[in-house]
């Protein structure tokens, strides 16, 4: 009966998130359409996809989940709001501000008890050394960031500006997959019986013509959005983790990464998948870490299947209008998502000193998080603050050049450090 009532609730979820897109997609469109394109036409010139990067990861950083971010993308581009190159430099932006959540877990791990004196306890908590399990979670944590920032902005983004590859690939591919969705009679009907959009479009249509203001419904669709995702991945959890021993933490260990590396990557990727969100799946693990259970090099292959399966969040927001118009572009980021992340997993197993560059990146900054624990502090803000700043004040060639010099000490210095440091846990990976 407990695992019945379970599905009942994830299915209930599941519902209310796509009724959320479908709210929010007609409430935009209803009363911001017309105001927004405006306003981008007349910045036209301040925006590009560099720039809808930081806004990417900005917003990203401040709700602490991608999936909305990504998911809210697609309908501003389904609904014709915002133009899909702006769309494409969000979704690189959010990529990298997802993973603050678990930075966040880790600083509140091995932290000193505390004494009672306010500015001993400030104190402590931002200088005192911690030990190596605060190392490890921190490690654990910070990977997550280190490939996002190497593979996923640092190459891939600089790639893409010039030539638009992945974005160029993305929209011939939902060009043929919105052909194949018109081009038989049956395929509509089937979709028409399949597709979200046809049992929570009447909700949203009929708000409208009973003469609910659009951004009012748009109000309701951005919280329903987060409650929905968030009521999703706590039922998904509860039934995935239903018979797994949580008062062992060895048995949750080994239930999340497996025996290898391509079972932990797929674990990843499953997990992920079904909790709809990477920042739950990554932070997961970062206690595990904290007790001694693995390191950097075992979560490795882990986090890179979270990074793919997050994608899926915004390919089910698209699929709200199979058939219909939008679903082109919508489908197109949602594409342009899943491609980008899985192109940086490729490159990173396939390019020999990528996974050495990554890990020791996040070695180096967990043990100097480790000896001063506000290390971590002033890496999330140079993460969230500074390069944001950067790349948007600075002008185009400027912000790239500095993405690029940043590329490369990223791409150089880690392995000098493994090299200086042979007892880093993760040296050998």
């Amino acid at each position: 009966m407990a695992r019945v009532r379970q599905i009942l609730g994830i299915a209930a979820f599941g519902y209310l998130f796509f009724l959320a897109i479908d709210l929010l997609g007609t409430g935009m469109k209803s009363s911001f359409k017309e105001p927004i394109k405006h306003f981008l036409e007349v910045n036209a010139a301040s925006f590009n996809e560099l720039v809808s990067f930081v806004i990417g990861i900005l917003g990203t950083a401040l709700i602490q989940s991608s999936s909305s971010v990504t998911s809210m993308s697609v309908v501003l581009v389904q609904e014709g709001i915002m133009p899909i190159v702006i769309a494409a430099g969000v979704v690189h932006g959010a990529n990298l501000g997802t993973s603050v959540t678990s930075s966040f877990v880790a600083f509140a791990t091995a932290a000193k008890k505390l004494t009672g004196n306010p500015m001993r306890d400030v104190y402590d908590l931002l200088f005192a050394p911690r030990g190596p399990g605060f190392r490890d979670a921190v490690g654990t944590a910070v990977v997550h960031d280190m490939f996002n920032i190497i593979m996923i902005t640092a190459i891939l983004l600089l790639l893409e500006l010039p030539f638009g590859l992945i974005l160029s690939s993305s929209e011939w591919m939902a060009g043929q997959l919105a052909g194949m969705t018109t081009s038989y009679d049956w395929i509509r009907d089937v979709i028409a019986w399949v597709s979200p959009g046809t049992y929570t479009g009447p909700i949203a249509d009929g708000l409208i013509d009973a003469s609910v203001p659009g951004w009012v419904l748009a109000l309701l669709g951005v919280p329903l959005l987060f409650a929905s995702l968030r009521g999703f991945a706590g039922r998904m959890s509860a039934f995935v983790m239903s018979g797994v021993k949580t008062e062992d933490p060895k048995d949750i260990g080994r239930l999340l990464l497996g025996s290898n590396r391509y079972s932990t990557f797929v674990r990843g990727l499953v997990l992920t998948i079904l909790v709809q969100s990477s920042s739950a799946t990554t932070s997961m693990v970062v206690p595990l870490a904290a007790l001694g259970f693995f390191d950097v090099r075992k979560v490795f292959p882990f986090i890179l299947g979270a990074n793919v399966g997050t994608t899926t969040t915004a390919l089910l927001a698209a699929t709200g209008k199979l058939g219909q118009e939008g679903f082109h572009d919508g489908m197109t980021i949602a594409l342009c998502h899943l491609f980008l992340n899985l192109l940086a997993v490729a490159i990173v197993w396939v390019v020999p000193g990528l996974q050495g560059s990554i890990i020791g990146a996040a070695s180096w900054l967990a043990d100097q998080s480790a000896r001063v624990p506000a290390a971590l502090l002033g890496y999330l803000v140079v993460l969230v603050v500074v390069t944001p700043a950067v790349v948007y004040v600075f002008p185009l060639p400027a912000a790239a050049a500095f993405m690029a010099c940043c590329t490369v000490l990223l791409l150089v210095a880690p392995h000098r450090y493994l090299r200086r440091h042979p007892e880093t846990p993760t040296a050998g990976a």
